[in-house]
């Protein structure tokens, strides 16, 4: 009779409504759903039958436990449905990233932690450039440095675990650079996501000029000392005017193992975007015809590796064409529409900008 009653009660149990990615259940899959997987991996609990990796709502058992501080139920953590919590769980997060849902049971909830582990010397997150002045054509290395100057404070119970950031300012440049991103994962300690609006290891787009980015360990304190977090490799292809752009990160969140918030401290950079060299009055190059229709040539005093580039006055680059060792070179034009551009003649001796007409 007994454990009749036991199954009956187990039948009736609620379900969840769950949408896979939203790991914690606050309405939308981004790079904070990646804190909830850290502190819950490795646990087992029921599948979710059938289950899909679909932005759609699934029927899914609750499971025996939840996240020690917001009260999330493990079953949201299981995105992918098979009843263990791993890195398998992060395909949902890149499937759905920045989806929106209102749908889900218990109802979406602001991922706020009310719970936190205070130390007197918190950690720091830096953002820094090298170099910190560029010019259009450069590769900068935006480096994220997570540093921990006590160590000690964090007893073996509550190491810090994750952290989730965005990073704001490169918006403020003429035209939004593309971003490639590295996240250290050499360790192999450590869980990520990282995404921007061109270019995304989770391909749904951000704002322009944001990163998201978000690193927790399996289970474990990944974050208990000092580390560089990532590399992010900024282009400046398509720059040419002077201009400086402040980087902060912002909407920070760092954990420990218990899920409590670990205060942080943040100091960003700034990268400069200098100018291209205006042309010099002993030209080494010249180009013709100006206007031009089909084509420009360029010719030179002597033999030359040389990179020409077309800009509009905007800055972005239209054409771009690399010579190997030569005297002339012909930049192809046509299909352009007509107007004012400028012809960038690059070469390991200098660089020459020359204005050019287009019929």
């Amino acid at each position: 009779m007994l454990l009749y009653f036991l199954l009956s009660a187990a039948a009736a149990a609620p379900s969840q409504v769950m949408f896979p990615g939203d790991l914690n259940n606050d309405g939308s899959a981004n790079h904070f759903d990646l804190l909830p997987l850290g502190v819950a991996y490795n646990r087992f609990g029921p599948p979710r039958q059938p289950a899909s990796l679909e932005w759609i709502p699934q029927e899914n058992i609750p499971w025996p436990d939840v996240l020690p501080v917001s009260g999330v139920n493990l079953g949201f953590v299981d995105a992918d449905g098979n009843g263990l919590i791993d890195t398998f769980d992060l395909e949902a997060i890149a499937l759905n990233y920045d989806s929106l849902q209102d749908l889900a049971f218990p109802e979406p909830r602001p991922y706020i932690l009310s719970d936190t582990f205070f130390v007197e010397n918190p950690p720091e997150l830096r953002l820094r450039f090298e170099p910190n002045v560029a010019a259009p054509g450069d590769t900068v290395r935006l480096i994220v440095e997570y540093i921990v100057p006590d160590p000690g404070a964090f007893p073996p119970t509550a190491l810090p675990l994750g952290i989730a950031f965005s990073i704001g300012g490169l918006d403020t440049l003429p035209i939004a650079p593309s971003v490639r991103i590295f996240p250290d994962t050499l360790p192999g300690d450590l869980m990520y996501v990282a995404a921007t609006e061109s270019q995304a290891q989770f391909w749904r787009s951000v704002e322009p000029g944001r990163i998201e980015f978000a690193a927790a360990g399996r289970g474990m304190g990944a974050l208990a000392n000092s580390r560089k977090l990532a590399e992010m490799l900024i282009v400046m292809e398509d720059m040419i005017l002077p201009f400086a752009a402040p980087v902060n990160p912002d909407s920070i969140l760092l954990i420990n193992t218990l899920e409590q918030v670990i205060a942080l401290k943040a100091m960003g950079d700034t990268l400069t975007v200098s100018s291209r060299a205006l042309p010099a009055p002993t030209a080494f190059a010249s180009a013709f015809p100006n206007p031009a229709r089909h084509f420009l040539q360029v010719q030179t005093e002597r033999p030359l590796h040389f990179q020409l580039t077309l800009f509009t006055p905007a800055g972005q680059a239209v054409r771009r064409q690399k010579t190997v060792l030569a005297r002339e070179a012909f930049l192809d034009t046509g299909g352009l529409p007509p107007g004012m551009y400028f012809l960038e003649i690059r070469t390991a001796e200098g660089v020459q900008v020359e204005k050019v007409i287009l019929q």
